[in-house]
């Protein structure tokens, strides 16, 4: 497969993904639905409060981390900020960059919080507790990382394997080729 700048997309990669759609859709989406269903069972926590709780992080971490930089530039390998702190984030910046409803977000915070994954400052704002990140949520992350990485190359082997030389088959469009 020929390549381009980023070592693991080939220069034709539009073309093998078109000829390799239904196999690529049905292996990722296999691993987002594994991975959605790890995440209710293994974790005993809901999709809303995994992703209020992720985000948080996130943004507590690197706020203003533009989409495609690297962020070992600005974490150590434990995934912290170098020298410096969190940044607690209010309520409404959780709403919108979640999108969902502020009350909804608010209410499984509250919860985060009982369980020790979350607080709150004096003055309203939230973040995530280091100390909440349990064993469980330190294997989740292991085993989920090996997965992505399983499918990862699951997805790379499909790709390798489309003979991008043979005719278009039916809902192919001709002009791929």
């Amino acid at each position: 497969m020929p390549k381009s700048r980023d070592p693991l997309i080939s220069e034709d990669f539009d073309l093998r993904f078109q000829r390799a759609f239904g196999l690529l859709a049905f292996s990722v989406n296999r691993h987002i639905i594994d991975h959605m269903r790890r995440l209710c069972v293994e974790l005993s926590m809901d999709s809303e409060s995994a992703q209020i709780w992720g985000s948080l992080a996130h943004l507590n971490v690197l706020p203003n981390l533009p989409l495609g930089s690297d962020p070992m530039r600005l974490l150590n390998e434990l995934g912290q900020k170098i020298d410096a702190e969190l940044q607690p984030i209010r309520l409404i910046e959780l709403t919108q960059v979640t999108g969902l409803p502020r009350e909804t977000v608010r209410r499984k915070l509250e919860n985060l919080r009982k369980l020790g994954k979350v607080d709150r400052t004096d003055d309203g704002k939230w973040f995530y507790l280091r100390a909440g990140v349990s064993d469980a949520d330190r294997e989740f992350t292991r085993n989920t990382v090996r997965q992505f990485l399983m499918t990862a190359q699951t997805l790379l082997s499909i790709l390798d394997m489309v003979d991008i030389q043979q005719r278009p088959s039916n809902g192919e469009s001709s002009e791929a080729n």
